[in-house]
Parts: structure tokens; C-alpha cells; sequence
């Protein structure tokens, strides 16, 4: 139908739309002129062109140092929250337990929730166990806010998945845990791996909750920025989020893919 046949309300909002895109897109896009000019200072619009920020952010042990932690912590976080995830989406979608809408609730909570809020109550139960400054400990706290994240995803599978297959596995001999591993999880892994990539996005991001339980020699990568943010502030920080950036829409990229593939494969 033209446009001209749909009347000014649907011209009105894609405006307001793609107003809306500018908006949130313009500071992300400044990063990139920011992090190529000759200035050793913050300045716009640049006034040369040099790649010495993004050298200087490859050959620093210690800008280094703390990527290669929030790589490891971020892969650790993916990998429990995934498993618990996953396991919990299967658990109350499948089994159907008394409740299980306020258990979905209740393990979605962390996203809904101020993260300051999410980060004292983790430190306060890190303090007694030890876990604070350890890779571990971080790594365990971001799969909190990561959980719901595969929950969601893991249960939008499920929902495109027909109770029948899983009933006729059973009905020729296989038990829950065959029927699961031969005939679910096969076809949800898609949206299981969505989940896994946007629990790695998230805790390789997070950094209020790094900043409760960092240390001197477990400083991520986004405490680090942020330190650098108060104290220095460098182009070097400029380079370093356009890397972000770029890894990060690859990312999501991917996880928006799988979660889609997901959707269709019982369609």
C-alpha cells in the first residue's frame, strides 16, 4: 500500500522512529573520529588521522592484562549460566512444577533490579566466603545477571518445540533424560546458544558489579575504563571502545541469528 494511502500517523512514527536511531547512534559513532586523531586529548571534530591509539591499546601488557581476564570471566560466566539456564527453562517448562511462573519471576529478577542494588547484596555474601578480588567470584556473580537472559531464550525454543516429540520419545522406551538429551535439546540448541552469546555480551560488559569485587590483579576490562575515564583520559580509551563497539555488534549479531533460527525451526 503507498504511503500517501495509509494516512500521516505511520509517516509520523517512522520518523519519530528513525529520529530516535540518530539519537541513540551519533555519540556511539563519535568514538570512531575521537579514537584516530593525532590530539593526545579528547577533542571534536578530529584534526588528523592516526591508528597510534589503537597501537597503543595492542601493546599495553596492562590494557591487555585486563581484556584477557574479561575474556576469561565472561566465558566462565557464559558457561554457568548457560547450564543453569538452560536447566531451569527445561524445569519449568517441561516438568510444570507447582509455581513455576513465580520461580520464572523470581529468576529473572536480577535484570529487573537496579544493579548497584544486585552488586552490595553480592558483596555482602562474598565478604563471608572469601570470593571477592577472585576471577571466579566475578564470573559467578555476572551469571546472575545472565541467567535470564538464557531462561528467555532457552523458553522461546521450548515454546516453538511440540510437547508430542518429546511424548513419543517416551512412549517407545527412552526416559526424561534421553528423551531431553536425544530429542530437545537437539532442536533448541539454537536459542541455548543465543543465550550463551548474550550471557558473554553481558558480563563482558558489566562493570558495576566490577567495580564491588575487583581487585588490583582482577581488574576488567570496563573497571579499567573507568578508572582511566576519572584519572586519565586518554584517546586511548577512544580506541578502545570503538573496538568494543565493533565486537559487540558482532555479538549480538549472532545471538539475534541464532534466536531467530530458533524461532523457525518448528515453524
Amino acid at each position: 500500500m503507498p504511503w500517501r494511502e495509509r494516512g500521516a500517523l505511520p509517516i509520523l512514527l517512522a520518523a519519530v522512529a528513525i529520529l530516535g536511531m540518530i539519537f541513540l547512534m551519533v555519540p556511539i559513532l563519535v568514538i570512531f573520529p575521537l579514537s584516530i586523531d593525532t590530539s593526545p586529548m579528547l577533542r571534536f571534530p578530529p584534526r588528523g588521522f592516526t591508528l597510534r591509539w589503537y597501537q597503543e591499546y595492542l601493546t599495553s601488557e596492562s590494557w591487555l592484562d585486563a581484556t584477557f581476564l574479561s575474556l576469561r570471566v565472561a566465558t566462565l560466566a557464559s558457561l554457568i549460566a548457560t547450564m543453569a539456564g538452560t536447566l531451569a527453562a527445561l524445569g519449568i517448562h517441561r516438568t510444570r512444577v507447582p509455581g513455576h511462573r513465580l520461580i520464572s519471576i523470581v529468576l529473572i529478577t536480577p535484570i529487573l533490579l537496579p544493579l548497584v542494588v544486585v552488586a552490595i547484596a553480592i558483596y555482602n555474601i562474598y565478604a563471608v566466603l572469601g570470593l571477592i578480588g577472585t576471577q571466579f567470584g566475578i564470573a559467578l556473580a555476572h551469571s546472575v545477571l545472565a541467567i535470564p537472559f538464557v531462561l528467555l531464550n532457552v523458553n522461546a525454543a521450548l515454546q516453538a518445540i511440540p510437547r508430542s516429540y518429546e511424548e513419543a520419545a517416551l512412549s517407545l522406551g527412552a526416559g526424561p533424560l534421553a528423551a531431553a538429551r536425544i530429542v530437545t535439546l537437539p532442536l533448541i540448541w539454537r536459542g541455548v546458544a543465543a543465550g550463551a552469546v548474550f550471557a558473554f555480551v553481558i558480563s563482558f560488559d558489566e562493570v558495576v558489579i566490577a567495580m564491588f569485587l575487583s581487585s588490583v590483579s582482577t581488574t576488567t576490562l570496563p573497571k579499567k575504563m573507568l578508572d582511566g575515564i576519572f584519572f586519565d583520559l586518554s584517546p586511548v580509551l577512544a580506541a578502545i571502545s570503538g573496538v568494543l563497539v565493533l565486537f559487540n555488534i558482532a555479538l549480538s549479531g549472532l545471538g539475534l541469528a541464532l534466536a531467530n533460527a530458533a524461532k523457525r525451526v518448528a515453524a
